[in-house]
């Protein structure tokens, strides 16, 4: 009986550890997350458990009545769709990703862009073409919003690049114009609290993907490029970077398994008291440095924190789902970009 227990309980470790490690990163259009009544074509989507995804094929059009979706298309790039809204998948392979916003307003993430990857949107007569780190608002009547990063748009047979703080129509004429970032709306406030929900996911997962790596498992070994991997503690998927650390246009951020210690250690290191003066009034130890978003000591340095960069930067790593530095105190060597306009 007890070996028939350990022989039970060795494969459900394995499988629950199987499910924290694995990956759809083969192509786009996975509905991974849902609230209220969403339609696939004239069926409602289901939640399922267990990592298992529906999939918005191409030629299909994915519909909300009162409740929103979350689509993931290529690894990094998330696209969010609001109430009475759709989107018509044109094609879902990953050097050919291609959406339209058919009707209502989405709002769209990307973290990050493969090279070999290319994520294309439809507007109504406009095209906007993702190749970097972006995050931008749709509407298929009022057009396209840039609230951080920029992105390459063909309007009126012309192409041109969208900006931070700058806005498109959909329709003729193609007069880029400035906005306030700060004015935000339902929307993009739900697909912040969502961004950050993915990025808290990302510890864990990334943690056991370190532990995989360093055992020298088949799922470890198998890690070679970044993608989506799903956490069964979260219960959802989460993006993992292959190496460093990004900053997500929100301004949360993702852990690769080989710098996801450093989160952890400045946690710890955090966790510790504050030590008493020194002789002559200096204080040592670490403090929690709420602008910069990590520990330091008092002195100047980092406390506990590996004095290695990351990607060239200082060592410092900030914490994760933490909102980015402003701008002038942003961390060195973290790749990506702070959050655009309020949250509020």
């Amino acid at each position: 009986m007890t070996k028939l227990f350990s022989v039970l309980l060795i494969g459900s470790l394995a499988a629950a550890h199987a499910m924290a490690q694995m990956a759809i990163s083969a192509k786009s259009g996975l509905i991974s997350y849902i609230e209220g009544r969403v339609l696939l074509g004239q069926e409602s989507v289901a939640v399922k458990s267990g990592g298992r995804l529906s999939e918005v094929k191409p030629e299909q059009t994915l519909r909300t009545e009162e409740g929103r979706a979350e689509i993931l298309l290529t690894p990094g790039v998330i696209l969010r769709l609001g109430e009475n809204s759709a989107v018509k998948m044109i094609a879902n392979r990953l050097e050919d990703t291609r959406v339209e916003l058919t009707s209502g307003s989405a709002v769209v993430e990307a973290t990050e862009i493969d090279k070999a990857h290319a994520v294309t949107l439809l507007v109504g007569q406009a095209s906007v073409g993702l190749r970097k780190m972006a995050l931008l608002s749709l509407n298929a009547q009022a057009g396209i919003r840039m609230f951080k990063g920029e992105a390459q748009i063909i309007a009126g047979g012309e192409a041109q690049i969208l900006r931070e703080g700058r806005q498109l129509p959909a329709a003729t004429p193609f007069a880029v114009t400035k906005f306030d970032k700060t004015e935000t709306d339902p929307l993009y406030r739900w697909a912040n609290r969502r961004s950050e929900i993915v990025a808290m996911a990302n510890i864990a997962s990334a943690r056991t993907l370190q532990s995989d790596l360093r055992s020298g498992s088949p799922l470890g070994l198998g890690f070679q490029q970044g993608g989506w991997f799903y956490n069964p503690y979260f219960g959802m998927f989460t993006y993992i970077p292959l190496s460093g650390m990004l900053r997500s246009p929100f301004g949360f951020f993702y852990y690769s398994p080989g710098v996801v210690n450093r989160y952890y250690n400045q946690v710890l290191q955090a966790a510790l008291p504050v030590q008493a003066p020194a002789i002559g009034g200096a204080m040592g130890g670490p403090r929690f440095d709420s602008n910069l978003g990590y520990t330091v000591n008092t002195r100047g340095g980092m406390a506990g924190v590996p004095s290695a960069p990351i990607s060239g930067g200082s060592a410092g790593a900030p914490a994760a789902a933490a909102p980015a530095p402003s701008r002038g105190d942003a961390g060195g060597g973290v790749r990506g970009g702070g959050g655009g306009g309020s949250a509020n």
